[in-house]
């Protein structure tokens, strides 16, 4: 028993000298439990770009640099146009007009180092080469300086963007803006039945426009051919189109109602066909026309329809007639030619220049004489013209959309008619 005490006492002894002695410190100090911090998403390096661009087509392209079109400035900077101008060196110009040799010098001077390339090759042609250039991709054109009596402007180049309206912002206080539309007009002329003057000394001897159907009158009316002149044609056309008027005439002249043919559905038509049957003298150009009636020294002349714009030969004194005013119910038709810069021009800032110069009073001079007129109203007709404020009660003025939808019905019918 004693021993069994003994024993618990020694093992007591020993737990509290364990107990009691100092603690080994720590290898090292403890480390803190790692956390994560959370991650914020990773910024892009770059700002958001805007998306590219859509690649222009090389037309687009061409508009773009042109500035025309929906790419037009709401100002023009003619400093900058003109810089750009001499730059591009010359400007080619596809007119209906000879008087466009006239310009040549002017322009020139006014922008040295600027070329002027006028080419007068006749309505028809003007506007067959602008299309055959349009449609091969093939621009040598600048300037579109022609007039449309035959619609193609409205209702074919202008609907495929074969030409550009520019208008010079220095006209737009001066010119309507229906003389704007489809394009800018750059002049109006006058295709009109004129008379000699030194064998008819009491005025024109035609009265009625149906007195050009009747046997006095056969084969002595001088026309262009309607059959190689497509704008004689669009004439044609237009006095067509004024079938009322012309049964009015027909009335005063013969006394009754027109009475008409089978193929002659109105009396726009009946005159057609009367005036074909009594053989007119078609001549391949209008000079030639206005020769053939009006030549000084003639002892026998008839009548032709001739541009009222001639007349400036009779002023001058080479030609000797008059427009007959008195006819019924009117003397002629009035048309327009227009100016405008065409599809892909390789020089559009010289264009630009020139649609300015030709539309100022130096640069219409040539054509500032009678039986021609300015679409701006503060530009006063020449000295012994009719004002063009009193124009239409002489003048029926042409109906390009009538003229575009009837042109091959009106030849085919003339070619007939002159058959028979």
């Amino acid at each position: 028993m004693k021993a069994l005490v003994r024993i618990a006492s020694i093992c007591l002894l020993i737990a509290l000298i364990v107990s009691c002695a100092p603690q080994a410190a720590p290898t090292s100090a403890p480390q803190p439990v790692a956390t994560t911090a959370p991650q914020e998403p990773a910024k892009p390096t770059d700002a958001p770009q805007p998306p590219p661009e859509p690649t222009l087509s090389p037309n687009e392209a061409w508009l773009k640099a042109a500035e025309l079109g929906k790419y037009a400035p709401a100002k023009q900077d003619w400093a900058a146009i003109e810089a750009a101008a001499k730059k591009e060196g010359k400007v080619v110009v596809y007119s209906n007009s000879s008087r466009i040799a006239d310009l040549k010098e002017p322009f020139e001077k006014k922008y040295p180092g600027i070329i002027l390339e006028g080419y007068d090759l006749g309505g028809d042609d003007v506007l067959q080469k602008t299309l055959a250039e349009q449609k091969s991709g093939t621009y040598v054109q600048d300037v579109f300086f022609c007039g449309s009596n035959t619609g193609e402007v409205a209702a074919d180049l202008m609907p495929k963007q074969y030409l550009w309206k520019f208008i010079p912002d220095r006209l737009v206080s001066v010119v309507p803006q229906e003389f704007a539309d489809p394009l800018l007009v750059s002049r109006f002329g006058v295709r009109m039945l004129g008379y000699n003057t030194e064998l008819n000394p009491g005025g024109c001897p035609v009265a009625n426009f149906w007195e050009l159907t009747e046997p006095e009158w056969k084969g002595k009316v001088f026309i262009e051919d309607p059959l190689t002149d497509s704008s004689t044609v669009s004439i044609l056309a237009t006095i067509v189109a004024h079938k009322d008027e012309l049964a009015v005439a027909y009335k005063d002249h013969f006394g009754k109602d027109p009475v008409l043919d089978a193929d002659t559905p109105d009396a726009g038509w009946l005159w057609l066909k009367r005036f074909a049957q009594n053989k007119p003298v078609c001549a391949s150009s209008g000079g030639n026309v206005v020769e053939a009636f009006s030549a000084l020294g003639m002892t026998e002349a008839g009548v032709g329809f001739t541009s009222y714009s001639k007349y400036r030969d009779t002023v001058k004194g080479k030609l000797c007639f008059e427009p007959c005013t008195t006819l019924k119910p009117i003397m002629g038709v009035q048309t327009a030619a227009y100016v405008a810069i065409a599809n892909g021009a390789p020089h559009p800032n010289a264009a630009k220049l020139f649609i300015d110069f030709v539309n100022t009073e130096e640069g219409f001079a040539p054509w500032n004489v009678i039986g021609n007129y300015s679409p701006r109203t503060d530009l006063k007709s020449p000295k012994g013209a009719i004002p063009y404020a009193e124009l239409s009660s002489y003048v029926w003025t042409i109906d390009e959309e009538y003229a575009y939808n009837q042109i091959t019905k009106v030849r085919d019918f003339w070619a007939i008619s002159l058959l028979q």
